[in-house]
């Protein structure tokens, strides 16, 4: 079965962000405490692992449903699951990691790492990768497919501008796996090597990456499609050093739904990076006309003055979908991992946030 994080993607993450009302009547997500959420989750069938902070404190931490189609196996609070696009959070910290090293800098363009850019395009900034407003399109092929950093080069270059380069927000997979590639032409390793070394090591999240955490058989969650049980992602037509470039960088990273609290903690912590670099990193850089209220790098942000600031990035696909929502003033942190196309995921996110800031 073929997975994608495109089109779908963006349809999910509208759903979400766009308009939390959009459930019919019979769709209505209403919790108002964790009993009713777990009462909520069961009724729905759902499949994954919920996880609620407050106060550095675990409120909820429970798992859902069929870890894959094998007698008793059965998901629990470390499986491990495909967090699609919330891959992109990790791709903007590693790029702002550089430029505490003084090895990149957002203003750069593409043609100080790429020979042969376009005039159309050459001009196109790390920044504007980074907040999806370059212009370019969402991506090139399937996620699966094998492609070469030269093939993958030629398809981006060769592409149409769906708007002129800094003026609009265009949800862009492959501008990401762009940034991908930076980071490994300014750092000289490997993407996720670099990953592991800079952000996972120091996060303690030795359970989050592509290929390096060396999963075991039963860690790895199987997706589900309308009951179809399909291949692990890693499973999938990867290369020895994980997913192809139409997925590498934008999305794919396998995580567990512990991984992610240690992610958040050591954003709020400034553990990977200063704070100056994390006031860039959730700062509204730009306002899209669709899906986020404002995007900074790799998140979604709204009420960024309030005391209610929420730091937001989900992803999808027809096998995951995922969800992880962080107040750092309020110190609380919701993550919601599925490995099924679920699209109550969001909804119920919202109303988890809900309940916890009307207390």
């Amino acid at each position: 079965m073929k997975k994608t994080n495109t089109i779908l993607l963006l349809l999910m993450l509208s759903f979400s962000l766009m308009n939390f009302s959009c459930t019919s009547s019979d769709e209505e997500v209403i919790i108002n405490d964790l009993s009713s959420l777990d009462k909520e989750l069961v009724a729905r069938d759902f499949s994954g692992v919920v996880l609620v902070v407050q106060n550095d404190d675990i409120i909820f931490n429970k798992a859902y449903g069929r870890k894959n189609g094998q007698e008793n196996e059965w998901n629990d609070v470390n499986t491990v699951f495909d967090i699609c696009s919330i891959t992109k959070q990790f791709t903007a910290a590693g790029i702002l990691k550089l430029s505490m090293q003084n090895k990149v800098s957002v203003n750069d363009d593409l043609s100080k790492y790429f020979d042969g850019v376009p005039n159309d395009k050459k001009n196109i900034t790390v920044h504007q990768l980074l907040t999806h407003s370059s212009g370019l399109v969402v991506g090139i092929g399937g996620d699966y497919e094998t492609i070469t950093e030269e093939e993958f080069l030629e398809q981006v270059f060769d592409s149409e501008l769906i708007s002129p380069v800094g003026e609009r927000f265009n949800y862009s997979n492959i501008g990401y796996s762009l940034l991908g590639l930076i980071i490994e032409k300014a750092s000289g390793m490997d993407y996720e090597t670099f990953l592991n070394s800079q952000v996972f090591e120091p996060s303690k999240m030795n359970h989050t990456g592509y290929v390096i955490p060396d999963w075991e058989t039963n860690e790895v969650a199987n997706g589900f499609f309308d009951g179809k049980e399909a291949k692990k992602p890693n499973e999938e037509n990867w290369s020895d050093n994980g997913p192809y470039l139409n997925l590498k960088g934008n999305g794919g990273i396998l995580s567990r739904a512990s991984d992610m609290l240690l992610w958040s903690q050591s954003i709020m912590n400034n553990t990977v990076l200063d704070e100056a670099t994390t006031a860039t990193y959730l700062y509204p850089h730009f306002q899209p006309t669709n899906i986020y209220d404002n995007y900074g790098y790799g998140w979604g942000i709204e009420n960024p003055d309030s005391e209610n600031k929420l730091v937001v990035h989900g992803g999808a696909s027809n096998l995951f979908t995922s969800d992880l929502w962080i107040y750092p003033k309020k110190r609380i942190t919701i993550i919601i991992l599925s490995n099924e196309f679920e699209e109550s995921v969001y909804t119920i996110a919202r109303e988890i946030s809900n309940f916890l800031l009307a207390e």
